[in-house]
């Protein structure tokens, strides 16, 4: 198996793992939580951008997570509108996270960070979901973030 079998599920998993250790490193080191934040947001863009590359000769990939089949697990599915919608949804997060750094608008909120990335998990699982179960929960994901 090479990266490119994995790319539909990494933009889910890069902020679904730096959320946490953002939430755990905040309250000591709150510079190390804006690194892990930004550094998040550039590999979902670069993660984005792979994808984009990918499926830009019309290829879908599909990813079934878990190995499950389609009824019972989930199934992510990237082509070339979810890519774009990727790269889109990646650009805007880094340039508005830079923005709440520079203006510190940041610091209003304590875990601001954590949620930042959780409603980037809920988007970008939205786009590339396979079906409306699963579209449902990834929403879900978002609006109790947001």
């Amino acid at each position: 198996m090479t990266l490119a079998d994995h790319l539909p599920i990494l933009p889910v998993i890069i902020p679904a793992l730096a959320a946490p250790i953002v939430l755990l490193v905040m309250r000591r080191r709150p510079v190390l939580g804006v690194v892990v934040s930004v550094a998040s947001c550039l590999t979902m863009l670069a993660t984005a951008l792979a994808m984009m590359v990918e499926v830009s000769d019309g290829t879908i990939l599909a990813y079934a997570v878990g190995e499950w089949a389609a009824p019972f697990g989930i199934v992510l599915v990237a082509d070339r509108l979810a890519a774009m919608m990727l790269v889109l949804t990646a650009s805007l997060a880094l340039i508005a996270l830079l923005h709440a750094l520079v203006t510190r608008a940041d610091r209003k909120g304590w875990h601001f960070l954590a949620l930042f990335q959780f409603q980037l998990m809920g988007l970008n699982g939205a786009f590339l979901t396979g079906d409306l179960f699963n579209l449902f929960v990834f929403f879900e994901v978002l609006l109790i973030a947001s």
